[in-house]
């Protein structure tokens, strides 16, 4: 009997040890898998900042570009002498200083001159450090220049490190340079720390890319960072982040405890995004470092951000009375049936315990495996007006079913051949790409970042995080971008950004590409006449009769001036005549203010897949100007 007793006594504490070694590691996966999520979060709003001021530098640039003075000192400058470029780079640093202290209340740092050749023209952040050569030095300002391409991305530089984006300048077919506009961490830390629950944010450099670019006298700005001598920071005279958080008690503590983690430096010498997990005094914090590439895709450093999050406690407290309690229930195994109830019921409350969580969270949280809908939290059906899963289900099969298609958005439309659900879709693209928009019960529509997680070998749990603002905020930054400020037809930004898209759907509709390329008849007359504003007038008047006589798949855009492109699908290029034929009817009837009659040329092309879009719109061009020659007021194939 004894021996039993001993045998029993050994398999129960073999039992004990795998238990609680098991547990222990589920608990780590659980708490890492949450830090992980934040990790997430954090790349996932800083990819979203960084967008967003994309679109801010695109309207500086595109404003800037409006200046015909600043147009005409920078051709002067390329072709004058050492002493005309210096009086050149006075007149201009004196017509833009005020756009720079504007900029400067927008976050941007850097407001940069460089020359075609790769020289700094003007600094207006320093106007004194001009002339030097930046072609080996910075990448993005050789690109701008060689290329002539827009070049956007972190990249360390002779003053400071910072978001660039650099634009290259031509005026009347010359190549005279190009301009930066570079933003400082501080203007991207203030707005991580709205959309964030983090108490403070920094960012690290890697010391060795940042001192082999920066002017010498400039490394004073420059402090070790406390995680590492090999890294540092931005100091107190150029960074407003660094004065608040340097000395700041939360922010050192939790550096002490992460460095006291046995594999930080190994993980911080890695060079990739990781995460940190802390739980100090019964207190959790999550410290996230975020790995940042520069334009040449080579690491540069992190964004560290720090937090406090008491879930990672209540993980730990989950768990540590699931081993408590595996403790008890091994005393008594002898009462294996009594213990089995008491297991079942403990198991069932803990999913109670599990649903209430999820039901509290301010998301929605399902749980599906891409074709079977299994679970939902309560905001689920808050949002959608439903009583509970029955109902929802005697009407729809999926939330998926509920996805709008747009052009912004993840739909059931963007569902390939060969995947076999949306969910597998949505983890193969990446993380700031994973957005939908839902209608709610109001049909008020919502966008939502998508958060994937493994439940078991089939199921996963899918988080649905409201960030509607921030979405309409970006979309808004999009449309200005896009649209001719005087008229509100696209521009020529909006063109070229979106017509390969529009090619590409009208192939798919079996249908061809149409131009039409047409301007105003004598308006030089016009605006010489009755002056600007009645010409512009009439811009708007004639944009007006367009928009209200073409159909919503046909995109109007402002190509220059008094000239217009409209991009429709059709069949053959007699759609394309007839469209234009009303249009030139349209106009012609119309009673214009002021000025009476007017009228407009037409030229007109069908796109061929043999040659490119800008040869198609020179073919409408030259038809347009045929028109003119043969007496204006036509339409010319």
């Amino acid at each position: 009997m004894k021996k039993k007793f001993v045998i029993v006594f050994f398999i129960i504490f073999f039992m004990l040890i795998v238990f609680y070694r098991y547990m222990e590691i589920s608990k780590e996966i659980a708490i890492q898998n949450l830090a992980n999520k934040t990790l997430e979060s954090v790349k996932i709003a800083n990819d979203a900042i960084l967008d967003s001021y994309m679109l801010v530098a695109q309207k500086d640039f595109f404003d800037i570009m409006k200046n015909k003075k600043m147009l005409e000192i920078l051709k002067k400058f390329k072709y004058a002498t050492k002493d005309e470029q210096n009086l050149l780079r006075g007149e201009l640093y004196r017509l833009l200083y005020k756009d720079y202290e504007l900029l400067q209340r927008l976050n941007v740092r850097q407001f940069h001159f460089q020359t075609y050749d790769g020289k700094s023209l003007l600094r207006f952040h320093l106007p004194y450090k001009n002339g030097d050569n930046l072609m080996d030095v910075r990448k993005s300002v050789r690109i701008a220049n060689t290329k002539f391409k827009t070049v956007v991305g972190f990249e360390g530089g002779r003053a400071y490190p910072g978001y660039r984006y650099v634009f290259p300048i031509s005026y009347k077919n010359d190549h005279l340079g190009s301009v930066e506009f570079s933003v400082s961490f501080d203007g991207v830390e203030k707005k991580l720390k709205k959309i964030l629950p983090f108490y403070a944010h920094e960012i690290i450099f890697d010391k060795k890319i940042i001192y082999e670019k920066v002017f010498k006298q400039n490394r004073v700005f420059f402090i070790d960072s406390k995680f590492s001598s090999d890294y540092c920071i931005e100091n107190f005279a150029l960074s407003e982040v660094t004065k608040k958080i340097y000395d700041d008690i939360f922010v050192n503590k939790l550096i002490r405890l992460v460095k006291t983690t046995p594999d930080f430096l190994e993980k911080l010498n890695k060079k990739d995004s990781f995460s940190i997990p802390i739980i100090d005094n019964n207190v959790g914090y999550i410290v996230t470092f975020l790995s940042i590439k520069n334009i040449n895709k080579k690491y540069a450093g992190y964004i560290v951000s720090f937090g406090k999050f008491q879930d990672i406690v209540e993980i730990q407290k989950r768990y540590n009375s699931i081993i408590v309690i595996g403790f008890i229930v091994s005393i008594f195994i002898y009462f294996l049936i009594v213990i089995l109830i008491i297991q079942v019921q403990k198991i069932k409350d803990e999913a109670l315990k599990l649903n209430k969580f999820i039901d509290i969270q301010n998301s929605i949280v399902i749980l599906t495996d891409g074709v079977e809908f299994k679970f939902a939290n309560r905001k689920f059906f808050d949002f959608f007006g439903y009583k509970d899963l029955d109902d929802f289900l005697e009407k729809h099969y999926c939330i998926c079913e509920h996805f709008m298609k747009n052009d912004h958005f993840f739909s059931l439309a963007d569902v390939k051949e060969d995947e076999s659900n949306w969910v597998e879709s949505l983890l193969n693209l990446s993380g700031r790409k994973r957005i939908v928009s839902m209608l709610d019960k109001n049909l008020v529509s919502h966008a939502f970042t998508v958060s994937i997680n493994k439940y078991d070998e089939k199921n996963y749990i899918i988080d649905f995080g409201n960030i509607s603002d921030t979405i309409r905020e970006k979309l808004q930054l999009q449309e200005q971008a896009t649209q001719d400020q005087l008229t509100k037809a696209y521009n020529r930004a909006y063109f070229y950004k979106n017509i390969d898209s529009l090619i590409l759907s009208n192939n798919e509709q079996n249908k061809k590409t149409g131009i039409i390329f047409f301007d105003i008849d004598h308006f030089k007359n016009v605006n010489d006449t009755y002056g600007h504003q009645v010409g512009d007038d009439v811009l708007k008047t004639i944009v007006n009769i367009v928009k209200s006589n073409i159909r919503s798949s046909d995109k109007l855009i402002r190509w220059g001036g008094e000239e217009f492109v409209i991009v429709l699908p059709v069949n053959e290029i007699d759609n394309v005549y007839k469209n234009a034929e009303s249009l030139r009817i349209k106009i012609e009837n119309y009673k214009f203010n002021e000025v009476g009659k007017l009228t407009c040329s037409f030229g007109i092309v069908l796109h061929s897949d043999e040659c490119s879009i800008d040869e198609s719109i020179k073919k409408a061009d030259d038809k347009l100007y045929e028109a003119k020659d043969s007496g204006r007021n036509r339409v010319v194939v």
